[in-house]
């Protein structure tokens, strides 16, 4: 018996020393738990955004500011300082896009611990990257429609001084004076 009260202190010391325990996990950097409503980081569609900067005039605390880009319309996009953020989630209810919105609260990022430096708060915006790809597509689609309304313009001018100086001919042959003559023109 003696024996067997022995392995069981054993194996009892072996798991306490392999098996972890939930006191002995390290959960600074997770959630204990994830809750089903949790609102947590944004996400931003540079894409669907139509700039309209309602998200930005709606947040009570000013967490959102506008970035802008080179284009000519929709050039501005939100980025969301997570600091000052109170995941109130008025952003993504007043954003007019549809089917789907252009920045949700996605949930994901739990971790939004701070060591209280200065440098920390730069990690938590949610910066959009647009790609560089994306910006010079843009661009060339604005340059193809102004280009097509310079020649549409040109066009319709072109078109109305020609009806302009058809109309100065058929006055030139007609001065406004009656013919009394009796005789036909010739």
């Amino acid at each position: 018996m003696i024996i067997i009260d022995m392995v069981k202190k054993v194996i009892r010391v072996s798991k306490a020393i392999w098996i972890k325990s939930p006191a002995q996990k390290d959960v600074r950097y997770t959630a204990m738990h994830h809750p089903a409503r949790y609102r947590g980081e944004h996400s931003i569609d540079y894409e669907t955004c139509i700039g309209c900067d309602s998200c930005n005039k709606i947040c009570p605390v000013h967490a959102i500011t506008m970035k802008e880009l080179p284009f000519k319309k929709q050039n501005i996009v939100p980025e969301v300082n997570l600091s000052v953020c109170i995941f109130c989630g008025l952003c993504e209810d007043v954003c007019p896009t549809k089917p789907e919105k252009s920045i949700v609260l996605s949930g994901g990022r739990y971790d939004m611990l701070s060591g209280g430096w200065h440098e920390d708060q730069n990690n938590f915006w949610v910066n959009v990257d647009v790609p560089q790809s994306y910006i010079d597509s843009r661009l060339e689609e604005e340059e193809a429609v102004r280009v097509k309304k310079e020649l549409l313009a040109k066009k319709k001018k072109a078109e109305a001084e020609a009806k302009a100086a058809g109309n100065e001919a058929g006055k030139a042959a007609f001065d406004g004076t009656p013919d009394f003559s009796g005789g036909e023109k010739e």
